[in-house]
């Protein structure tokens, strides 16, 4: 049965269970290296927009997923690479600016933003504001946010702002989508180890406690609890990285600088003469394990970067 409780009238507060997580999520990412912070690339942003896309009941076939991870088109579903696109593009987009949610909306809908009318949502089981108040809830939402950046943790704002969104409901579909995009960008903003944190994967893993911490903040009132599940939230993703990813780049590293200590300054080669240059065979392999991470990390580039699977390809130290 719907709940009459509104939470978009939910204030918060900061006790001191939520100052030990805050400080325990900083001290996470003091652990990462300035060279683990360049890791992310094509892979994490598909993952993420693959977490996003079963929000939507959109799933890939295995094909499709691993296209998308190596930075391809997907022609049977675009909206798929124009979501992991659009992840990769957060670094440069203003997450306190309601130019952010007019982004989004041209990314998800081009025939028109679905409106919602009614104060109900199908799986969301909270009275919503009526729809004539949702664009001065929303400007207030982004002015506080630009308003309190530099005053409110980055962490803490990030999921103030998630609350929010999915409290005032916008659409009348992809609410929590939108959220999604909108915390990440703010992590992003905040930290560059955001870009790959698995924070979708650890959402969609704990919905049942994610959907009991909005409960309980509805019913006090207050968004504390949210805001508490939201930074263990956040650490978990940061172990993550730090116990799984971290560990493989270092291997991806040492491949990498393998590989630029072969090459010379200003000189262009071809997959076939980095496999001489290294005395390897298996020009798949070169492609995996060295210079799909180069690229990513920006470290050598292409002589046709327009067109990535060119046969006459060559590479050359950036």
């Amino acid at each position: 049965m719907a709940k009459n409780n509104e939470p978009y009238k939910c204030s918060f507060s900061i006790s001191y269970e939520i100052a030990r997580q805050l400080s325990d999520a900083t001290y996470q990412l003091g652990k990462f290296s300035m060279l683990a912070k360049s890791r992310s690339g094509n892979r994490e942003y598909a993952q993420s927009a693959l977490y996003l896309l079963s929000l939507m009941g959109i799933s890939l076939r295995n094909a499709e997923m691993r296209r998308l991870k190596e930075g391809d088109l997907i022609p049977s579903t675009p909206l798929a690479h124009e979501l992991r696109d659009f992840i990769r593009n957060l670094p440069k987009m203003d997450p306190y600016d309601k130019s952010f949610m007019e982004a989004f909306e041209a990314l998800m809908w081009k025939d028109g933003v679905p409106v919602r009318l009614s104060r109900r949502l199908t799986n969301f089981p909270y009275v919503i504001p009526m729809h004539a108040r949702v664009d001065g809830l929303l400007q207030g939402v982004f002015g506080f946010a630009r308003k309190n950046r530099e005053k409110i943790h980055p962490l803490i704002l990030s999921a103030v702002l998630y609350f929010e969104i999915m409290a005032i409901a916008p659409y009348s579909e992809h609410n929590d989508v939108f959220a999604s995009l909108l915390l990440r960008a703010v992590l992003v903003d905040y930290d560059p180890v955001f870009a790959f944190a698995p924070i979708e994967r650890f959402l969609l893993l704990k919905k049942e406690e994610a959907q009991a911490a909005y409960a309980q903040a509805v019913e006090k009132g207050d968004m504390a609890p949210f805001l508490s599940f939201m930074l263990a939230l956040y650490g978990e993703s940061l172990a993550y990285i730090r116990k799984y990813q971290v560990k493989s780049s270092g291997t991806e590293n040492k491949l990498v600088q393998k590989l630029l200590d072969k090459m010379e300054d200003g000189v262009y080669y071809s997959a076939a003469d980095i496999c001489a240059l290294l005395g390897l065979k298996s020009r798949l392999g070169i492609q995996l394990n060295y210079l799909r991470p180069a690229l990513e990390a920006k470290l050598i580039v292409m002589s046709n970067p327009g067109a990535p699977t060119d046969r006459n390809q060559r590479y050359k130290k950036a």
